[in-house]
């Protein structure tokens, strides 16, 4: 009896349902079962993620960063102490974000498309506050080559940000050229545009 009411509640079913309805109907069931699980939670959260992410826009607002703003430390992975001062006169890409963080995790292939586009022409900054040991694993895994840095003292208000990932657009005469705070697709005509612009 529970055999032929399965049957007949499935006969049921393909009868309201196109085939696109039900392999959709499959695809969420199979995501929401996904999400149960921390494991797989932040891979499916980073990849719909990473599918729905836009260019980001140049800032409306002119801001340029103070002397003070320069003296600001970060460490590379191998020890190295770097200042944004040295950096000074270059365009700057700044990022703010986490192994952990979905979001960062969706926005990362487009950086690292980015940064091999533009890797001798301006100055890539990912920092994070995790270990160096965490860091080097991921970045280890996912085969990234962008230069990723720790704090080694408090980032100036002008790169504060309520959440991350927070990304900043440095120009060569010090303009905040973009701000976005959430993930973005940095390997866009738009972006590319802005920075060649920039670098000419």
């Amino acid at each position: 009896m529970k055999k032929g009411f399965w049957s007949e509640q499935w006969h049921k079913y393909r009868r309201k349902k196109t085939i696109m309805g039900i392999v959709f109907d499959f695809l969420f069931t199979a995501l929401v079962i996904a999400m149960l699980f921390p494991a797989s939670r932040k891979i499916v959260s980073s990849t719909i993620i990473r599918y729905s992410m836009f260019q980001p826009r140049e800032s409306k607002e002119v801001a340029y960063l103070a002397d003070s703003d320069y003296n600001w430390y970060v460490e590379d992975l191998d020890g190295n102490s770097l200042s944004l001062s040295e950096l000074r006169g270059k365009v700057i890409f700044i990022n703010f974000w986490a192994t952990w963080c979905p979001p960062c995790i969706a926005e990362m292939p487009s950086i690292q498309r980015l940064y091999d586009e533009y890797k001798n022409d301006m100055a890539f900054i990912l920092v994070s506050q995790e270990s160096k040991g965490i860091l080097r694993e991921f970045i280890a895994e996912k085969e990234y080559t962008f230069p990723v840095y720790v704090l080694r003292s408090r980032q100036p208000d002008i790169f504060s940000s309520r959440s991350i990932p927070a990304s900043f657009l440095i120009s060569p005469e010090g303009q905040l050229v973009m701000k976005k705070q959430g993930a973005a697709r940095w390997d866009g005509t738009k972006v590319k545009e802005l920075i060649n612009e920039m670098l000419n």
